[in-house]
């Protein structure tokens, strides 16, 4: 993405794919052998868009569903869709997410991602690997 030219952060295409078994909440296999993914599991999309001073910044996106997640450092702000983050350390509250909804995550914390008004697109901004 360059200066001159901006993005629609809420129309930008993405593609979506499965999650991965580990990140599946109930802990079931998913997939049968007739279909690719299990009905109603949810999916996610990624796209980076650019790096400025030390961060890279992009797009990620999910379908309606529940899914775990370990988290790496990160600030994002929720573009659109509805849902809420869970944390498997007791002490820390749900936060509620939506449109103008702006987060930051620490690396190695645990999470569930439950979506309602789907998708949840967020734009991140994380530090650079490298």
């Amino acid at each position: 993405m360059s200066a001159a030219k901006p993005i629609d952060t809420r129309e930008y295409p993405l593609d979506h794919e499965p999650i991965e078994d580990w990140q599946r909440v109930d802990g079931s296999a998913g997939a049968d052998e007739e279909n690719s993914a299990a009905p109603d599991e949810p999916t996610t999309a990624f796209a980076q868009l650019g790096t400025i001073t030390g961060a890279d910044y992009g797009l990620w996106e999910m379908s309606a569903g529940d899914m775990r997640d370990i988290e790496g450092e990160e600030v994002f702000l929720v573009v659109s869709g509805t849902g809420r983050i869970e944390f498997d350390e007791s002490d820390l509250p749900p936060i509620e997410l939506s449109s103008g909804t702006l987060v930051r995550l620490e690396d190695g914390m645990k999470t569930r991602w439950y979506v309602n008004e789907a998708p949840l697109r967020k734009l991140f901004i994380v530090p650079s690997e490298g």
